[in-house]
């Protein structure tokens, strides 16, 4: 691990003296005596110590360190370093190397950009030190050594190591890790001076004569490791640390997260080897995603089945399934995850704890401040605080922005913790679900109708957007908190609530149509209408659910299903407009299900009911169906002549809904020509289709669609290179949406232009 020049002195080898010496003249001289006073009061000779600050003895007896130890009034962290160094000095035959050396490992696997950025900024001129730093058990300090190995032809004066104990409940004193380093760069143990500040300027020109690479592992904060950075060209600082260490200036940091999928699995490999990983790739998949490609727990996973030649990498699967129990699964002797979060915890104060802890109920991937808020009581400006806090300390992680979201493995202790200190969280957990249904409930308003129902009331006070872009933002990233919400209010029986949610974003459901969320509040808003015994409220839900299903998920049997299940309800209720939506939704159903001629008369009677109750909107997607389906049924030229007549005819009253209800009839026009093999007509109309802006994922469907319309009628004009370029887009953006059969008809066209 030390390289060094045959004519240079070696860094790890002290002149005069050697750190045990270092560190008792350093306590004798802070303690204000002489070494007479010290052999007074301890019992050791004069000459004795002398020898022993000299370095010309090296290791005392344990009997002799408790007597210097009780003489200096040393507490027990001070007593056990003392210790520690007379134990080291005992079992050195020859003289005493580097105060801390790290070892490599021979499986050593990625972390290939790092290693470079490293080698970068060490062979540089204008960065003297680095920052490594990451959550606990991503191998910093493996990473470190491995830098270590491969630059040591770059440091002819060698490599110095210092253990802070950063993580400890006594991390290392920068004054006496400069006596380690001084010791080790070769400076005699007795020419120490005892005063820090000048001792701190004795090293910085230590390391200013040489070039040497300094690794100082484990720090705990910048006070303890400002004083240890270098001020001149010529050696460089490498620290380890689980925070980034923001108050340090002129250093660079680079951050350590978990390994890629490609490299846990190759970890994995290495430590098995080839007898044991061979055709077991789904099993080691799967264990890298248990073990949240995390370096420490992936290796923990290799180590275990190393020590059980019988066990298959499927076997250890089955065993970290379970989540209540994963964490135990990941131990192997004395590596434990589990330990090295409780370290991180440790360190927190009782409000951050707290914190931590409670995030594990949020149910989403992610959270803002202001749930989080929710969560402690905390106002969202302190909770902000503390969140980049707990970033810091490498217990969380800033997704995007203002986004926060825990590690799998952190999420599961942050659960245990909740346990074990908290005997009651149903509350917390309903404060929280209600919250999130009332702010879902204020942001739908905003695309509702004028005069829509206010949230119910409730502590705290619901988030409440300025705009229709902030509603439609908030609802966006929040989207798996508030639909995992609709279970616990369930639970809790608040169907009035669940109602009311599902009811005020009615209308926002329609911009985002593929959102697999709407499945989840539809159902829950119909069995919440079944609950409070609305028989009308549940046929509007159980419409709104085959919607869900059929445009949402391409799932028309099941769409089918409901929709005639909304109908026999709104039959019963003698509700004509929820009776036209059903017939609307079993005509787009069967559709799917090419049964175009029932598609065609179930949209046919939705049309007639619509013009009854004067429902001009829903007439006009009802005949735009039966177009459809007459279209699909070898009626092309009714179906053209009937959506022109729509597109010609239609005026909504609800701006957007019209907006993208136009973009659609276009689009079946040019299908309708299409199907006509009015191929120039076809190119002309599909170029007009256009794709609203207002309906996210609908319109993503809607261009995917058109850009195969568009594509198919170019190839058939004899245009095969622009043909090409549309059925490529088509079929990534069909890809990305889930729609795969418009994305399977891209491919077929790719196909066919060769």
């Amino acid at each position: 691990m030390t390289s060094h020049d045959p004519e240079v002195p070696q860094p790890g080898v002290p002149h005069g003296g050697t750190a045990f010496g270092g560190m008792l003249r350093s306590l004798r001289r802070a303690a204000r005596l002489t070494l007479e006073d010290l052999s007074e009061a301890s019992g050791v000779s004069v000459r004795a110590l002398g020898d022993l600050e000299r370095g010309r003895s090296r290791g005392p007896q344990r009997r002799t360190v408790d007597a210097l130890a009780a003489a200096l009034r040393l507490d027990t962290e001070q007593r056990e370093r003392l210790q520690r160094l007379a134990d080291a000095g005992r079992e050195r035959g020859g003289p005493p190397a580097s105060p801390y050396l790290l070892r490599t490992v021979p499986d050593f696997t990625g972390r290939k950009q790092e290693l470079a950025d490293l080698e970068a900024l060490a062979t540089g001129t204008r960065t003297r030190a680095a920052v490594l730093f990451g959550p606990g058990g991503q191998g910093k300090t493996t990473l470190a050594a491995e830098a270590v190995r491969r630059l040591g032809g770059t440091f002819p004066d060698g490599s110095v190591c210092v253990q802070l104990h950063g993580m400890s409940d006594s991390p290392l004193p920068a004054a006496e890790a400069l006596v380690l380093l001084l010791t080790a760069l070769g400076h005699p143990a007795d020419r120490i001076p005892a005063d820090p500040v000048a001792r701190e300027a004795l090293y910085r020109a230590a390391l200013a004569g040489r070039r040497a690479l300094v690794v100082l592992d484990d720090a705990a904060d910048e006070s303890q490791t400002r004083p240890l950075l270098p001020d001149a060209e010529g050696s460089f600082v490498l620290v380890t640390s689980r925070r980034p260490l923001a108050g340090l200036e002129a250093v660079r940091r680079i951050r350590l997260g978990g390994l890629s999928g490609g490299e846990s699995t190759r970890l994995l490999e290495r430590i098995l080897g080839a007898p044991r990983t061979d055709g077991q790739s789904e099993a080691i998949t799967r264990l890298t995603e248990l073990c949240g490609h995390l370096p420490l727990a992936l290796r923990i996973v290799g180590n275990r089945l190393s020590s059980r030649p019988r066990w298959t990498p499927a076997r250890l699967v089955d065993q970290l399934a379970d989540e209540e129990s994963r964490l135990s699964g990941l131990v192997a002797g004395d590596l434990a995850v589990r330990s090295a979060l409780t370290l991180s915890y440790g360190q927190l104060t009782p409000p951050h704890q707290l914190l931590l802890r409670r995030l594990s109920l949020v149910p989403g991937h992610d959270t803002g401040p202001d749930l989080a808020a929710v969560l402690t009581g905390e106002d969202p400006l302190t909770t902000e605080d503390s969140l980049d806090l707990l970033v810091d300390r490498g217990l969380l992680e800033e997704t995007t922005p203002g986004r926060y979201a825990l590690h799998d493995l952190v999420r599961l202790f942050a659960r245990e913790r909740l346990r074990y200190e908290e005997e009651a969280t149903l509350p917390v957990q309903l404060r929280m679900a209600d919250w999130l249904l009332r702010s879902a409930s204020a942001a739908g308003r905003r695309f509702e109708a004028p005069g829509a129902p206010e949230p119910w009331p409730g502590e705290p006070e619901a988030f409440t957007p300025g705009s229709a872009d902030e509603a439609e933002q908030w609802l966006t990233v929040e989207r798996s908190n508030w639909a995992s919400a609709l279970p616990v209010l369930a639970e809790a029986g608040r169907h009035t609530e669940i109602l009311h949610a599902s009811r005020t974003l009615y209308w926002f459901s329609d911009r985002w149509s593929q959102w697999p969320e709407w499945r989840t509040l539809f159902s829950h808003g119909a069995r919440a209408a079944a609950a409070l015994g609305d028989r009308a409220a549940e046929a509007h839900q159980l419409n709104c659910l085959a919607w869900a299903h059929s445009v949402g998920a391409f799932r028309y049997a099941e769409a089918e299903q409901l929709a005639y299940q909304a109908l026999e309800l709104a039959t019963e209720t003698d509700d004509l407009e929820q009776q036209a939506w059903a017939w609307s939704y079993i005509s787009g159903a069967c559709g799917g299900l090419h049964r175009h001629a029932e598609a065609a008369e179930a949209a046919a009677t939705a049309t007639r009911l619509f013009e009854a109750t004067g429902d001009f909107a829903g007439r006009a997607v009802s005949q735009r169906v039966l177009g459809t389906a007459l279209r699909e049924s070898g009626r092309a030229e009714e179906a053209l002549a009937l959506h022109r007549h729509l597109l010609g005819t239609h005026t909504g009253d609800v701006p957007d809904l019209d907006e993208l209800l136009a973009a659609i009839l276009r689009y079946e026009i040019a299908t309708d020509l299409l199907a006509l093999e009015r191929w120039p007509e076809a190119v002309d109309t599909f170029r007009t289709v256009g794709s609203p802006s207002a309906h996210g994922s609908t319109d993503n469907r809607l261009q995917a669609r058109t850009l195969v319309g568009l594509a198919t009628a170019l190839e058939r004009s004899g245009d095969p290179t622009e043909a090409r370029e549309h059925y490529t887009r088509a079929r990534s953006l069909a890809t990305v949406i889930g729609d795969m059969t418009t994305a399977t008809e891209a491919a077929a066209g790719l196909e066919r232009l060769g």
